[in-house]
């Protein structure tokens, strides 16, 4: 009794290793493509891809565990640099412009006119010409480009002011 006891054991070890789903039974004859989940999309390939398991999306052909895994790349031999009995010490950098300027000669410049004709002119530029103002006719010339003609502006009145109601408030 014990002999056919162990037959059933044995056939029933070597059925669980042999595991196969109903879609792997379905999509094993297919052209094999294994699809993974990237930043751009989905991108299939025709071997699976172990490193990227958790991010497996799809596939057609065999299931993935039934490919050998790759062995891990060894472990990159890291080495300190050489060491040196010197140092070079660089100098301080010297600010300097990012882009090279030129040496332009400027204009000599211009002798400054006195501060009351200045004034005047300004007056005389921005007084409304032909209302009744007492600006001569050379301010004017001078007032709208004429570089020939003198400012000279003659003395004005001042203009007498409205009288105002008085308000009983």
């Amino acid at each position: 009794m014990l002999k056919p006891l162990m037959t059933i054991a044995a056939a029933a070890l070597l059925g669980a290793c042999g595991y196969v789903s109903e879609y792997e039974r379905a999509v094993y004859d297919y052209e094999p493509a294994y699809c993974y989940k990237s930043l751009a999309g989905v991108q299939c390939y025709e071997t699976p891809n172990h490193r990227d398991e958790r991010r497996l999306v799809n596939y057609f052909g065999p299931h993935p565990s039934r490919f050998e895994r790759p062995m891990p790349p060894p472990p990159p031999r890291l080495l300190p640099p050489p060491p040196v009995d010197f140092y070079v010490r660089d100098a301080e950098p010297v600010p300097s412009p990012a882009v090279p300027m030129k040496a332009v000669a400027l204009p000599s410049p211009k002798p400054l006119p006195e501060a009351g004709a200045v004034v005047e002119a300004k007056a005389a530029a921005a007084a409304p010409v032909g209302r009744g103002d007492e600006v001569s006719g050379e301010a004017v010339t001078a007032a709208r480009g004429d570089s020939a003609a003198t400012v000279t502006a003659v003395p004005a009145t001042p203009p007498t002011p409205s009288p105002v109601p008085a308000q009983g408030i």
